[in-house]
């Protein structure tokens, strides 16, 4: 089920699985709180019957190893899950896993103490381990490597033990390696089948809101996130940036004339059109409204930026879609451009007023065109 699902989302949204990867990892440490508390007040009372049993000194020793290990693998948890890039590297990726077999082995680690304690105490400290692992698997088995390698830091060491445990110590041990691994292998299974069909749907759902239904390629939200990382990247970089305003010309007339289903499919073909001459990886097409488009142009100077748009005004034109009430006879379209070197001093949303100005400026001057300018700055009132 979750193999079709996957695929299914891979093919329609061509989605990357490594995407999916990253969200199930951030999953892990959302709303951990709960597992915090757990944490210190079970850690505290297994550490009381080892201060109780063994000493304080002991008992101290393995809480604050508890903590360290937990606080260790919370914090690298922090910094993806707070992170604004959307993947997360194999290497890193491999330190959670490292940590959460870290964290395990902090309740692991009460095995040891299983030959030096109360009969009593044997039980209670067995019990809270399991605890341990069953709050955490809500959390971490969306993500079976970091479950697995949990699970191994709490019974491996508790396997190790078990030599130098008394026949009942061990008949209890034995019955929580197997029968409640069991079952927990069974829960774990349903559980992260329905965590990972969530998550799907959550990750496909937000996909999803960045395309624009009717033509295919990117909604007005996808143009701001986009153009909002790319003047971020030219800031940093210290490369220009071009933004092009594109309009289908006399497009209501269009509508009026040919009805609204032969206006859809004219943006549909206009919108493939422009997205086919903007295929680098720094280029950005998007629906900005109604007949309008918005191009983002990184690492794109003026003249690069006029070469893409000449490319764009022909596209359109050989789709040759008759347009009687156009002074071209066939739908076109005008375009403004503006180019600028960014700093962060400058107001990018300015950048988008000027190249509206260029956009009216090729109507006025017969449409079917393309209007520039480059900018030195916008930090202007």
């Amino acid at each position: 089920m979750i193999k079709k699902t996957r695929e299914t989302a891979i093919k329609t949204l061509e989605f990357d699985p490594h995407d999916l990867a990253c969200e199930e990892l951030r999953h892990v440490y959302r709303n951990k709180n709960s597992s915090k508390l757990i944490v210190l007040f079970s850690g505290l009372v297994a550490a009381g019957m080892l201060a109780w049993d063994i000493g304080i000194i002991y008992a101290g020793t393995w809480y604050a190893w508890l903590l360290v290990a937990h606080a260790w693998h919370w914090w690298l948890g922090r910094l993806d899950f707070l992170s604004a890039n959307v993947s997360i590297e194999l290497a890193r990726i491999n330190r959670h896993v490292t940590a959460a077999a870290i964290a395990g082995l902090g309740w692991g680690a009460l095995s040891f103490s299983l030959p030096f304690v109360s009969r009593p105490s044997k039980a209670a400290i067995l019990i809270i381990m399991l605890i341990g692992v069953i709050m955490a698997l809500p959390r971490l088995v969306v993500f079976l490597p970091i479950f697995f390698a949990f699970a191994a830091g709490v019974y491996v060491p508790l396997l190790l033990a078990t030599p130098f445990l008394d026949f009942e110590t061990l008949h209890m041990a034995m019955v929580m390696l197997i029968a409640v691994g069991a079952t927990m292998w069974a829960s774990a299974s349903e559980v992260r089948k329905i965590l990972i069909d969530v998550l799907l749907k959550q990750v496909l759902s937000e996909q999803a809101s960045w395309e624009d239904k009717l033509t295919g390629i990117g909604n007005r939200r996808s143009f701001d996130v986009n153009f909002a990382n790319y003047w971020a990247q030219a800031c940093r970089s210290k490369v220009p940036l071009s933004l092009m305003m594109v309009d289908v010309d006399f497009f209501k007339k269009f509508n009026d004339s040919y009805g609204h289903q032969a206006g859809d499919e004219c943006l549909r073909q206009v919108a493939l059109a422009l997205d086919g001459c903007a295929r680098r990886a720094g280029d950005s097409v998007t629906r900005y409204g109604g007949e309008e488009f918005a191009v983002v142009l990184f690492h794109t100077s003026l003249n690069e930026a006029q070469n893409i748009s000449q490319n764009m005004l022909n596209a359109v034109r050989k789709l040759n879609i008759r347009h009687e009430q156009s002074t071209h006879e066939t739908v076109t379209i005008s375009m403004g451009i503006t180019t600028i070197l960014p700093s962060p001093h400058d107001d990018m949303q300015k950048l988008i007023v000027e190249a509206d100005k260029c956009l009216y400026r090729a109507k006025e001057n017969g449409r079917n065109r393309a209007e520039w300018q480059i900018l030195d700055n916008l930090n202007v009132s």
